[in-house]
């Protein structure tokens, strides 16, 4: 009895983590850039047969048929591609590929992002809201105030003349930055990424920028809220377990106490 109390207690405990996780999901549904987190959960039985493998030669063997505790193994960040929308605003730009927007924050922090939502600070800097200054290839892209600008598809930064005759000015490139491991890159509250190594992109490749669109969230809306009634149904269930496991602990308790 106390096996199956702290096995359906597992359940509710793990239910309520992937429902925080949803939700967390859903509420930034509509936040460019945003990539969704995802749960895998394991039994206590399989943490124990990998450290049996890990540490003993002979394969373990299974002891009777019962039900092993369930719990949170990782989380992990789903970055898949969102989808595309066009803007038709200069300062929304989007990676088509692999790669994320490096911007600095006051501190000299560098954030990588996906969320091409920018514009233009006081002193004419390419930002990111509530962020900090976008990175080119070299250091902060100054605009000069101007919202005409252009970039290609290979980030190239341009200022038209202005006067006819004359040529653009090139202003560099966007930093495009590649995570050497994607599963060490740490999300943060504002939904942007840390990690210790990353390279800048020399060669795009099949990578590519748009202006003038932005990368939606890749939340699929339907998915995630079949998955959270899903949880809700198990949640439920796992704490009804609970209270039918307490209510006959303290009827046997109760017995027991009768025994003379």
């Amino acid at each position: 009895m106390i096996r199956g109390f702290y096995t359906a207690a597992s359940g509710m405990v793990t239910r309520e983590k992937k429902l925080n996780a949803f939700a967390h999901n859903i509420a930034n549904v509509n936040t460019a850039g945003f990539k969704k987190d995802t749960l895998t959960i394991s039994t206590f039985g399989e943490h124990i047969a990998v450290r049996l493998n890990r540490y003993n030669p002979t394969p373990p063997v299974p002891i009777g048929r019962g039900v092993f505790m369930v719990t949170t193994d990782s989380e992990h960040v789903d970055f898949e591609q969102g989808a595309l929308e066009a803007t038709h605003r200069a300062f929304d730009l989007a990676i088509v590929g692999q790669g994320f927007f490096v911007v600095n924050d006051a501190e000299g922090n560098q954030h990588l992002t996906r969320d091409g939502q920018f514009a233009l600070d006081d002193a004419g800097f390419l930002i990111l809201p509530g962020i900090g200054r976008v990175q080119g290839s070299s250091g902060d892209i100054n605009l000069n105030g101007r919202s005409d600008f252009i970039i290609d598809a290979r980030g190239n930064i341009f200022l038209p003349p202005l006067e006819p005759g004359d040529d653009y000015d090139e202003l560099g490139q966007l930093s495009i930055a590649i995570p050497a491991d994607y599963d060490a890159m740490l999300k943060n509250a504002s939904g942007t990424f840390f990690t210790e190594e990353f390279s800048i992109l020399a060669d795009f490749g099949h990578t590519q920028i748009l202006q003038q669109h932005i990368e939606r969230s890749n939340v699929n809306m339907t998915q995630e809220m079949t998955r959270v009634m899903n949880s809700q149904r198990a949640l439920q269930s796992a704490s009804q377990l609970v209270r039918m496991f307490d209510s006959m602990k303290e009827r046997s308790n109760d017995s027991i106490g009768r025994l003379r």
